[in-house]
């Protein structure tokens, strides 16, 4: 088969699934909407209760027959319904045909009246019938649709023997009406065809009754045997993706919202445009999420919007070449806005303020997302920076892209503080949004560093020590604004009225965004400190040992101008080889263990040729004079670079710690 026409296929089926599956949604909603009680109370009669109660729970179960169903029987299924609706037509037109027959036989009759009196009017037989051109175009017109509503039922049910003819019904009153039966009792024929149609649809559904049951049996049976042999959850994370349930729901809700935007601006009972377009939005959202039904497909549909955005946003910065399909992408607000709604009890509000919360969810979840936006455009940005890549194009979208990322959250902070008063639970929120604007800000000044440093004519060699400085200020207005938080909370628990929920969010606040802060920029500042103090300790290469060396650094494969001479007599820029030692204190070349302080261990010299007095020793310089071991200076490959990086690689007893790395970088 080929593959292109499966694929094609896969995907007709996998679409049909998921818009055949979408009225099931519907239907509990209206369920869990509905209460059968003000429905009977509304009715103002006792007898038709039960009738209510049948229909309300087989709602229900229908709706669950339509979710659940293999394909195959869900079509059977809407193919039954349309059927149905067919006919349900047909009778709408028969009684369409009878109204008008009936209207114009009381015109007739009134102007007969009118003019000779009752007396002299008759009715008219099938040659006075057939003289009347109008009455013939509603007649060709109704058996017409009546044959093709009749053909199109007998084609879709594979009715093939005389049962289809059956089907014609609803044409009974035509054909009475060209046998002469009276006008005035021509509804009795149209509700006979109606009698008529619906035990022929009520004998079908005896008649597979047995399927039906035997297909709901055989679809318990085997639900009951996979969930006690799986369990539960894989079962039911199963069914969300083999039934392509977020896909039904995003399209459910997307339905449900359009729908509720139309209600809310042109229903004459709640017109809210003249509110603003704002309000419309809140409002039509508050009122889609009523049920736990519609919670969670807005959730979804707020992860499919998120997945979007973050998809765009690697696609504007990285091009088709870098796009990845992450399915992952966006749950994380999702999830954010389903946790949040469940704690603050967002389905017991009233509508009204459903739409108030929302505002405050929506903000919350637009941190989140710009978060999620700053983390994929953060890496984009200071590899474009530190690579000196010259794709101006490339610079300019990253940049506009942060620039953006950087206001967004401040004017969404200064448009939600307009309409809420600041409690601490604002206080959080809002930090949370000004502390990515803070790390945007920390991103382009360190993008700024690494772009000063390229157009500079020779290598900024502080520019490490810069960049930390930079990084610093970063992390130290995190804190502040953590701390700030901190304080803003006590005053509230103390000045204000205290509660469990907000002491606990208050401790987890101090844990987590203080003293996490202020342990791990501590250990940050340790490790820089005590590389920084082993490397100033190492003696500094002389020319002549440059020149005699003439090589590159092994760790960053620049020429080497000044260079430190490590205990093992291997020569490293002193900025390269501090970054090395804030993650390891080894050698990069031979692994030595540099922890030992060098003070009291310096270069290996040969035993033929060492000499403790040498003046060039005592003053931390080693010359090409001072008799080093040159096996211990230049290895064994005759090129330190590259020989250091396979040794680096090959070795198996080195953890390059990735995460280390970064701490360190930080």
């Amino acid at each position: 088969m080929n593959p292109l026409r499966r694929i094609s296929q896969e995907t007709v089926e996998t679409a049909m699934s998921i818009i055949l599956r979408v009225p099931a949604l519907f239907l509990i909603e209206i369920w869990w909407r509905t209460n059968p009680h003000t429905v009977v109370s509304q009715l103002h009669s006792d007898d038709v209760e039960i009738l209510v109660t049948v229909a309300y729970y087989m709602t229900l179960i229908m709706a669950v027959a339509v979710a659940t169903l293999p394909l195959r029987h869900l079509v059977n299924f809407y193919i039954y319904l349309v059927c149905a609706g067919l006919m349900g037509v047909a009778g709408l037109i028969s009684r369409a045909y009878v109204s008008g027959e009936k209207m114009e036989h009381d015109t007739d009759l009134d102007i007969a009246i009118g003019s000779s009196g009752a007396e002299g009017y008759s009715e008219e037989g099938i040659i006075g019938l057939l003289d009347n051109r109008r009455q013939i175009e509603r007649l060709f017109f109704h058996v017409l649709a009546q044959v093709f509503i009749a053909a199109l039922v007998a084609y879709l049910m594979e009715i093939k023997n005389w049962v289809k003819f059956t089907l014609l019904a609803f044409a009974l009153p035509v054909v009475a009406r060209l046998v002469g039966f009276p006008v005035a009792e021509l509804h009795l024929v149209h509700n006979f065809a109606t009698v008529y149609t619906i035990l022929l649809i009520l004998f079908c559904i005896f008649n597979n009754l047995g399927s039906i049951i035997d297909i709901c049996k055989e679809g318990i049976s085997m639900a009951v045997v996979t969930i006690q042999t799986f369990g539960i959850i894989p079962v039911a994370l199963t069914f969300w993706k083999t039934m392509f349930l977020p896909a039904q729901l995003l399209l459910f809700w997307g339905l449900m919202f359009v729908l509720q935007i139309y209600v809310s601006v042109y229903g004459e009972s709640i017109g809210l445009w003249h509110e603003g377009w704002l309000v419309v939005l809140l409002a039509s959202m508050g009122e889609c999420c009523a049920t736990p039904v519609s919670l969670l497909a807005l959730c979804v549909a707020i992860t499919y919007t998120s997945c979007a955005i973050l998809s765009l946003t690697k696609l504007y910065l990285q091009g088709l070449d870098a796009y990845d399909n992450d399915t992952m992408r966006g749950w994380t607000e999702g999830f954010t806005m389903l946790l949040i709604a469940v704690q603050t009890d967002l389905l017991d509000l009233r509508p009204l303020q459903r739409a108030f919360l929302m505002s405050i969810l929506l903000f919350i979840v637009g941190t989140s997302l710009i978060q999620s936006m700053y983390e994929i455009a953060d890496p984009v940005l200071l590899a474009l920076s530190a690579s000196h890549n010259r794709s101006i194009l490339k610079h300019l979208k990253a940049v506009s892209l942060c620039i953006i990322l950087c206001f967004l959250p401040l004017y969404m902070t200064y448009f939600i503080c307009q309409y809420f008063d600041m409690d601490f639970w604002l206080m959080v929120i809002v930090s949370s949004c000004l502390l990515t604007s803070v790390q945007v800000i920390g991103s382009l000044v360190v993008y700024t560093l690494f772009m000063y440093d390229f157009i500079r004519s020779e290598p900024w060699e502080n520019l490490d020590d810069i960049i930390y400085f930079a990084r610093a200020v970063t992390r130290v207005m995190e804190f502040i604004v953590a701390v700030f938080v901190v304080c803003f909370g006590l005053k509230e628990s103390i000045v204000g009225e205290w509660s469990w929920i907000n002491s606990i969010i208050l401790v987890v606040h101090c844990y987590f965004n203080v003293w996490q802060r202020l342990q791990s920029g501590w250990k940050s500042f340790l490790l820089r400190w005590e590389a920084a103090k082993k490397v100033e300790s190492l003696p500094q290469a002389s020319a002549d040992l440059l020149a005699q060396h003439d090589d590159v650094c092994a760790i960053c494969y620049s020429e080497m101008r000044t260079a430190c001479v490590t205990p093992c007599a291997h020569l490293f820029h002193s900025i390269c080889l501090r970054k090395w030692l804030y993650v390891k204190e080894t050698c990069p070349m031979c692994h030595r263990d540099l922890a030992v302080s060098s003070d009291s261990e310096r270069p290996v010299l040969d035993s033929e040729h060492r000499d403790n007095n040498s003046p060039n020793i005592a003053e931390g310089n080693i010359g090409a004079g001072d008799e080093i071991d040159r096996s211990l200076l230049i290895t064994s490959d005759n090129s330190s670079s590259s020989s250091g990086l396979t040794e680096m690689e090959d070795d198996p007893d080195i953890d390059y710690d990735e995460a280390e790395l970064a701490e360190a970088d930080q």
